[in-house]
């Protein structure tokens, strides 16, 4: 093989493996999702009204139903995890004109977390 095969053949490979590898060196959700699932929260506010709110979490999409007839409907990211097992996730929604970052707290029970101070269980996976 003469020079020029290989400083072509060497070129192709660096190209194929920057393709391969950019999507991973530069995603914007570098942590662990456990998220995934239907969680749901229900209560009775001060002044006896019943309420209830539904997030779906499933493959970096998200929705969010309640008992008002509000929905929303977007992506979700976890942009950072903090020690005290709290994370912040960016929602984003409205055909991506809005972003909202909350705040998530895990617990020790994987089936039970808290979105905004609001404790919901998961009812599915």
């Amino acid at each position: 093989m003469k020079a020029h095969h290989w400083i072509v053949l060497t070129i192709a490979a660096v190209v194929v493996g920057g393709m391969l590898l950019w999507p991973k060196l530069h995603s914007t959700d570098i942590y662990a999702d456990e998220l995934t699932g239907t969680w749901r929260a229900e209560g009775t506010s001060a002044d006896e009204y019943p309420w209830w709110m539904e997030y779906t979490f499933e493959n970096r999409h998200y929705t969010l139903t309640t008992d008002s007839y509000y929905k929303e409907d977007g992506t979700y990211s976890i942009t950072e995890r903090f020690l005290d097992g709290s994370m912040t996730v960016r929602k984003t929604f409205s055909d991506g004109s809005k972003e909202y970052d909350m705040t998530v707290v895990t617990t020790d029970d994987p089936d039970v977390i808290q979105i905004e101070g609001a404790v919901l269980k998961r009812v599915s996976e």
